[in-house]
C-alpha cells in the first residue's frame, strides 16, 4: 500500500470528524424591535385619540437578520427582515395606507446611522388584518477597531409623532 492512498484517508477521516463537531458562528449584527415603538395606531382624520376613533394599528411583530462579514475589509453588510401586522375594524371596503419606520445601527449609546422607511399595506376588502413582510436595504456597517460584528445592533421601530406617543403610554404601550 503506497502513502497517497493512507494520507487521503487519514485527511477525509479529519475532514469528517471536523465537519461533525464544527457549529455556525453568528457573526451578524443583533436584529431587534424598540419596544416603546413597536406599536402605531392611526386615528381617523380629525378626531381626538381615542379608541373609539382608531382607523388602525400596525405592530412590528418580528426582526430576523443576516449578513456577509469581509475580514479583510472590516466591513459588515447586513440585512434585515421585519414582520408586521395591521389590524384595523371589520369592513367592507378595502384600503392601503401607509406608516414610516425606522432602522438604527447602534452600539450602545453611539448611533451609526438612522434610515427611515415606508411601510405600505392594504387591507383586501372585508379583511380584519393584514400580515406584511419587508425588508428594508441592507446596510453596511464598517467595524470600528476592537469591535466584532455582534456588538452592533439593527434596530427598528415606527418614527412616532408626540401624539402617538401619548396614545401609546395612555393605552399601556409605552414606558416613559
Amino acid at each position: 500500500m503506497s502513502l497517497r492512498p493512507v494520507r487521503l484517508l487519514i485527511l477525509a477521516a479529519v475532514v469528517l470528524a471536523a465537519a461533525g463537531c464544527s457549529q455556525k458562528i453568528v457573526l451578524c449584527p443583533i436584529p431587534a424591535i424598540l419596544a416603546d415603538t413597536a406599536h402605531v395606531t392611526v386615528m381617523r382624520p380629525g378626531a381626538v385619540p381615542d379608541l373609539a376613533n382608531e382607523l388602525y394599528s400596525v405592530a412590528l411583530t418580528d426582526a430576523e437578520g443576516d449578513c456577509a462579514y469581509n475580514q479583510r475589509t472590516a466591513v459588515i453588510r447586513a440585512s434585515l427582515d421585519l414582520t408586521f401586522r395591521a389590524t384595523r375594524a371589520p369592513t367592507a371596503d378595502g384600503a392601503t395606507y401607509s406608516v414610516p419606520f425606522f432602522v438604527v445601527v447602534h452600539d450602545g449609546a453611539k448611533l451609526y446611522s438612522k434610515h427611515i422607511y415606508q411601510l405600505r399595506f392594504s387591507f383586501a376588502p372585508g379583511a380584519a388584518m393584514a400580515v406584511i413582510k419587508q425588508s428594508p436595504d441592507d446596510t453596511s456597517i464598517q467595524l470600528e477597531n476592537g469591535k466584532l460584528p455582534w456588538n452592533y445592533q439593527l434596530l427598528s421601530g415606527f418614527q412616532l409623532t408626540p401624539e402617538q406617543i401619548a396614545y401609546n403610554a395612555k393605552k399601556g404601550r409605552y414606558l416613559p
